[in-house]
């Protein structure tokens, strides 16, 4: 029965939906495969944790009956590029509802799993969610589910899906995966010719130090290659030419950020925003009338991210900005000075140049989801005001940064 469940559930999003998904949210149509059997699966056991509340149930066979019929045939690229659009927002209150404070466990582990970034591992649990929604609504307009078979319905089957689709998502195999091969090691027999045996004794000594030393080894190459990527730091200005490479932006730049919550607009639209991030500083400071215009009251992104020693934004950085455009649209009398900084690392002029490019590519970015020319100032600063020390790397990370002064509200 898990495998027909399990073969229904792929087919609300076809490959040519995955294919799209891929393709808008610049990741491998094998990460978002694999990102969606871990969303399905950690959907379903959210739900069927609540099986024993009939008002939650209720609320999903409520939810269920709205949501569309064919969740494939809706997919288009602005819809999965844009964070706030119905289909991403409405699947992230759901899970919002669904998952509360584990949401955020459960996208950690997507993302190392299935290599998706962070932004992508959150819009492809939303649409996994919206697709089973989609799949319980069926049921409930073909077969007249209620709250109670839908119950019936998850203790039943939602453990099968559960182990089906992402069994070491949840807990780890009762046995561990390098049982075979340690046996075929153990057991191997070497016959040693008697005149060289005390030579093999010492290259055996010298293993019993050796295999521990390149096991840690292996080891640590494998958490640094397959640890999960902040993507709150903008990427680096360039080094000086002598230099070889930039270096990335080093992890404490990145700011505990807190959960998604939502937070509904003056003119409607919804947006799931940190709880800590700065769309919810910059419209404090804009809703509260004794704050005023200043020069001082800079707002930093918190979660752009550029190619390293480039003006080209990533593709993760989509969220904020169109948070940031929403907000804007919403308080049409608010202007912004978008300023670029770099750190003191390379040449100066280099480094000028730079933070302007990167500025001016922030604001032509937020023109285009529909914020005003004339209300945004893009201003390159290079390595002026640093808010860290140059000498350190973190201080020299935090000193990257693009940030925003209210001029008008």
């Amino acid at each position: 029965m898990p495998d027909t469940l399990l073969a229904s559930l792929s087919s609300t999003l076809k490959l040519t939906a995955r294919e799209e998904i891929a393709r808008s949210l610049g990741e491998s149509e094998q990460a978002v495969s694999r990102g969606l059997e871990f969303a399905t699966s950690a959907v379903f056991d959210g739900l069927h944790r609540q099986t024993g509340q009939s008002d939650v149930m209720r609320q999903v066979i409520d939810l269920a009956s709205k949501a569309p019929s064919d969740i494939g045939s809706t997919l288009n690229a602005s819809q999965l590029s844009n964070p706030n659009s119905p289909l991403i927002l409405g699947g992230k209150k759901f899970l919002s509802s669904l998952l509360g404070p584990g949401q955020d466990a459960t996208l950690s582990t997507m993302g190392r799993e299935s290599g998706l970034r962070p932004t992508s591992a959150a819009t492809v649990l939303a649409l996994a969610a919206q697709s089973v929604l989609s799949f319980i609504g069926a049921r409930v307009r073909n077969d007249g589910m209620t709250a109670t078979s839908l119950a019936t319905f998850l203790r039943s089957e939602g453990p099968g899906v559960r182990a089906g689709s992402a069994a070491e998502f949840h807990e780890p195999p009762a046995a561990p995966r390098v049982t075979a091969p340690a046996e075929a090691v153990t057991t191997r027999r070497v016959e040693i010719d008697p005149v060289v045996a005390q030579t093999v004794q010492k290259e055996r000594s010298i293993w019993l130090w050796l295999l521990p030393l390149l096991l840690i080894l292996a080891g640590l190459l494998l958490w640094f290659l397959f640890r999960p990527r902040p993507a709150a730091p903008v990427a680096e200005a360039p080094a000086s030419p002598a230099a070889a490479a930039p270096v990335a932006p080093v992890a404490p730049a990145t700011p505990d950020l807190g959960s998604f919550v939502p937070r509904q607009l003056v003119d409607g639209t919804m947006l799931n925003i940190p709880e800590h991030g700065v769309e919810g500083r910059l419209l404090a400071f804009i809703q509260d009338p004794s704050q005023k215009p200043n020069k001082t009251s800079w707002f930093d992104f918190d979660r752009l991210l550029f190619a390293t020693g480039s003006a080209t934004l990533e593709p993760q950085s989509s969220e904020q900005l169109h948070n940031i455009a929403a907000i804007l649209k919403a308080y049409p009398k608010t202007h912004l000075t978008i300023g670029g900084y770099t750190d003191n690392t390379g040449d100066a002029a280099q480094n000028m140049k730079l933070s302007q490019d990167r500025a001016d590519n922030v604001t032509a970015e937020l023109v285009k989801l529909g914020v005003a020319q004339d209300r945004l100032i893009a201003k390159g600063y290079g390595e002026e005001h640093p808010v860290g020390d140059n000498a350190t790397e973190a201080g020299r990370a935090q000193n990257r940064r693009i940030s925003m002064l209210v001029t008008q509200k």
